[in-house]
C-alpha cells in the first residue's frame, strides 16, 4: 500500500501562515507596548521567510509552486517584480530582516530608542504597508493574476504596520475617534469570512453530486477559500484595534480571549483544507477513479472534521459579538468545546453516510 506523500513546499507556506499568526498571543499575555512589539517581530520573521522562499526558487530558476493552485510566476516574473531596478523579494528580506532586528532591540534594549526613532520606524512600516497595498491592487487589476506567496508576504507586511502604530501612545485616542470604522472592519470581515466558508461547504456538497472534484472545480474552491483569508485579515485589524482602545478590559475578557481562540482555530482550519488536504480532493475516491483508493480513501475524513471544525469555529466566534453580558471564562470555554465535539460528530456522521450513499449511487451512475 502506497503512503501519500504531501510535498515539503505545503509545510513550508503552513509553516509561515501560523509563525505570522501566533505572534498575536504576544499581545494578550505581554503588557504593553511590549506584547506589540513580540507581535511585529515574529510576522516580521514570517514575511523574511516568505522573501526568502521567493528569492531562492527565483535564483535556482525553479519554478515557484503555489500551495492552492495558482500561477506565481506570472506575478514574480512580471515588469511589476522590480521596484528602481531591485527585485521585490531582495527588497522583502531586507526590509522584514530590519524590522525583525528592529524590534527585538525595542524590547531587550529599549533605551537605544528616541521617541522620534521610534516614530520614524513606525514611519517606515507605514510605507512598506501602503506599498503592498499597491501590490495587492498589481495583482488584483493589472495582472489579473495572483501569487498566494505575494499575498501572504503583503498581509504580514500591512500587519507589522497595524501593529507598529497600535504600540505607539497616540494610537489609543487617534483608533478611538474611528471605533465605527473599526467595527465596519470587522463586520466585513466576518461577512467574507463566514460567508466564504459557509459557501465553500455547500459548494463542496453540490460539486458531489456526480461523486467526483476536478481541478477546475477544485480551482473554483480555493478561490473561495482564499477569500476566507481577506476575511480574516480584516477581522485581526478589528481584533487588534479593539484591544489597543480597550486593553484593560479586553485582556481579562472570556468572549475576547476565546472568540481570538476560535478565529485562529478557524484560520488553522482554513489552512489545512488549503493547503494540506486541498491539493488531494481529486484524487479522493469520491467514486472510483483509477488510483489507490486505499490510500486517498484515509483522508475523507479528517478532511470533513476539518471543514467542520472550520465552520464551527467561524460561527461560534461570530456569535460571541452577539453576546451582552460577560460569562464566565470557563462557561465560554466549556461552550466551544461542546460546540467542537459536536462538529467533530457531524463530520463523522456525513463521511459514513456519504459511504453509505456512495455505495448505492455508484451502481446508478454506471447504469
Amino acid at each position: 500500500m502506497g503512503k501519500i506523500r504531501i510535498p515539503s513546499l505545503y509545510y513550508l507556506y503552513f509553516g509561515l501562515i501560523l509563525l505570522g499568526m501566533s505572534g498575536f498571543i504576544f499581545t494578550v499575555f505581554l503588557p504593553s507596548p511590549m506584547g506589540f512589539y513580540a507581535f511585529i517581530a515574529t510576522a516580521a520573521l514570517g514575511g523574511f521567510g516568505v522573501a526568502t522562499n521567493i528569492f531562492f526558487t527565483k535564483k535556482s530558476k525553479r519554478q515557484l509552486v503555489c500551495p492552492t493552485g495558482s500561477d506565481c510566476n506570472v506575478v514574480v516574473n512580471s515588469r511589476y517584480s522590480k521596484f528602481f531596478g531591485v527585485s521585490l523579494e531582495r527588497m522583502g528580506m531586507a526590509y522584514f530582516a530590519f524590522i525583525v532586528l528592529a524590534y527585538l532591540a525595542l524590547i531587550f534594549v529599549p533605551h537605544i530608542y528616541s521617541p522620534n526613532a521610534i516614530t520614524i520606524l513606525v514611519a517606515l512600516t507605514l510605507c512598506a504597508g501602503l506599498f503592498s497595498s499597491y501590490l495587492l491592487f498589481v495583482q488584483a487589476f493589472l495582472l489579473r493574476a495572483w501569487c498566494i506567496w505575494c499575498i501572504l508576504a503583503s498581509f504580514l507586511s500591512i500587519t507589522v504596520f497595524v501593529s507598529s502604530f497600535a504600540s505607539l501612545p497616540v494610537a489609543i485616542a487617534f483608533l478611538a475617534e474611528f471605533q465605527n470604522i473599526i467595527s465596519a472592519i470587522r463586520f466585513f470581515g466576518f461577512a467574507f469570512a463566514v460567508g466564504g466558508a459557509t459557501a465553500a461547504v455547500f459548494l463542496f456538497f453540490r460539486l458531489l453530486k456526480d461523486l467526483d472534484i476536478d481541478d477546475k472545480e477544485l480551482h473554483l474552491l480555493n478561490g473561495i477559500l482564499e477569500l476566507v483569508w481577506v476575511g480574516f485579515g480584516l477581522i485581526l485589524i478589528g481584533q487588534l484595534a479593539f484591544y489597543v482602545i480597550y486593553a484593560d478590559s479586553l485582556a481579562n475578557s472570556s468572549l475576547f480571549i476565546i472568540q481570538t481562540a476560535a478565529l485562529f482555530i478557524a484560520a488553522f482550519g482554513n489552512a489545512l483544507s488549503m493547503i494540506i488536504y486541498g491539493p488531494f480532493l481529486v484524487f479522493v475516491p469520491f467514486k472510483e477513479n483509477g488510483v489507490d483508493s486505499a490510500v486517498f480513501s484515509s483522508l475523507r475524513l479528517p478532511t470533513a472534521i476539518v471543514w467542520a471544525i472550520t465552520l464551527a469555529s467561524w460561527y461560534f466566534a461570530l456569535s460571541l459579538d452577539f453576546i451582552q453580558k460577560q460569562p464566565g471564562l470557563q462557561t465560554v470555554l466549556i461552550s466551544y468545546g461542546i460546540v467542537l465535539v459536536l462538529a467533530i460528530i457531524g463530520g463523522i456522521i456525513w463521511e459514513k453516510r456519504f459511504v453509505e450513499k456512495k455505495k448505492t449511487a455508484e451502481p446508478e451512475l454506471a447504469s
